[in-house]
């Protein structure tokens, strides 16, 4: 396999020779399993719909987290855990981007109003604005603690939290942990959010860089001059408005404009956790299984981070987080290719195995390249636990950069069977290792 395509590919190949051939009854009752899941994913969607657009910390996102509550009490002991965040970090910081820029770009237009000193003293603060402004927007924007910390009021949101209740003989120190976010994504105030996207990060990355240009050679040439006032004036307006304008608009703050892309991921995922459930003898002696549906994942992936701060025993568990699932191009995301970090050692092996004994075909994209960080601006779900220890397996089918088609019904037991398959491959990996370390 090589790392130069753009994706990497995992489908299940035999080599020795044709299938095998399956008893009817054995066919019969695989596709009888198969309709259920499918059945049940899609009547769990349908129920949740009246909240896809519950934006982080609104009564919506509230009312879903009650709603998968009251789905899984009845299988498991389940109960929302509140955390407090800032409602309008992460993707919606492009206003605080936007706000920056304003108050730089007045201040620059002011600077023509006095003499040569108060001119260039304006400039300056223009640029101090602009780049500090924009440094910290950019941080929380792109999910820093510290920023999202300081910059923004916060209000209270939930993860759902399911565990079971093991039997003798599975009271142990092993975990495996199931699990997706409830929340929808910011959209756009226009239709075509991917062309809103490409234009974004065509016009701001320009428009940034010709303004702190123009306030340069303000400082250097002066403003003493109608010609230079003219030049000076009139094309920078035009470039102000066109990043100010772009970064306001890249995402709505509004409900009505919000996305929703967590209903899939959401209901696949309580039917792996119900699967476990059910059959625990699925997993190694001594493991437990819990399930977690985060809340305020868009505002800087707050919920993974307050679940992961919450659970010291999360440490050395193995985990399988379902993402954004837009698309029928399933992928397993090995690492965040912007900030470098890796998921999991032991899900690709287990993807591999999951892959031949399901034949659900599974991308693999590469780790690095524009596309892949381009994807990993807001970072992962994955992350948080993962930075707590976990070993941590993360699908979606989500990608700026590609198109894909839409996730049909009857795919969802397919893509419940690989994230199964794979997580119980690695929680059978995760026991080796530890017989091996005794």
């Amino acid at each position: 396999m090589s790392e130069d395509n753009d994706y990497i590919v995992a489908r299940a190949e035999r080599t020795d020779g044709e299938e095998p051939s399956l008893d009817l009854s054995v066919q019969q009752e695989r596709e009888d399993e198969k309709e259920k899941v499918n059945e049940a994913c899609e009547e769990l969607v349908k129920s949740l719909a009246d909240y896809a657009d519950g934006l982080t910390s609104t009564s919506e996102e509230t009312a879903c987290a009650r709603k998968l509550r009251d789905e899984l009490s009845p299988y498991a002991p389940t109960r929302m855990e509140a955390f407090r965040t800032p409602p309008y970090a992460g993707r919606n910081c492009c206003g605080l981007l936007g706000v920056s820029y304003f108050l730089a770009a007045l201040f620059y237009f002011v600077s023509f109003g006095g003499d040569r000193a108060d001119g260039v003293v304006l400039v300056l603060v223009a640029l101090g604005i602009f780049v500090l402004g924009g440094l910290a927007g950019a941080a929380a924007f792109l999910g820093a603690r510290k920023a999202v910390r300081c910059l923004y009021p916060k209000k209270v949101s939930y993860n759902v939290f399911s565990e079971s209740i093991p039997v003798r003989k599975q009271q142990g120190s092993r975990l495996v942990v199931i699990a997706s976010n409830h929340d929808a994504s910011p959209g756009s105030f226009f239709v075509n959010f991917g062309l809103v996207r490409k234009v974004v990060f065509a016009v701001v990355p320009v428009s940034a860089v010709l303004f702190v240009l123009f306030c340069l050679v303000k400082l250097c040439v002066g403003s003493d001059t109608v010609s230079k006032i003219t030049s000076l004036t009139v094309i920078p307006f035009i470039n102000a408005v066109a990043g100010i304008t772009a970064l306001v608009l890249h995402f709505s703050p509004f409900q009505r404009h919000a996305r929703e892309n967590n209903g899939i991921s959401t209901a696949v995922s309580v039917e792996v956790y119900r699967k476990l459930l059910r059959s625990p003898e699925l997993l190694p002696e001594g493991t437990r299984v819990c399930f977690v549906s985060f809340g305020g994942e868009n505002s800087a992936h707050a919920g993974s981070r307050a679940f992961a701060a919450a659970h010291p025993e999360l440490k050395g568990a193995v985990a399988a987080v379902i993402g954004d699932i837009d698309g029928c191009n399933v992928a397993l995301l090995r690492k965040d290719a912007l900030r470098g970090k890796e998921f999991s050692h032991t899900a690709q092996e287990a993807l591999f195995d999951a892959v031949d004994n399901t034949g659900v075909p599974c991308l693999m994209p590469p780790c690095d390249g524009f596309k892949s960080k381009l994807n990993a601006l807001h970072g992962y779900a994955a992350e948080a636990l993962a930075d707590v220890g976990c070993d941590c397996a993360y699908f979606t089918a989500k990608s700026y950069g590609s198109s894909g088609g839409d996730f049909r019904r009857e795919d969802s037991a397919g893509l419940a069977a690989l994230v199964l398959g794979t997580v119980v491959r690695m929680a059978w990996k995760k026991e080796e290792e530890d017989e091996r370390r005794i």
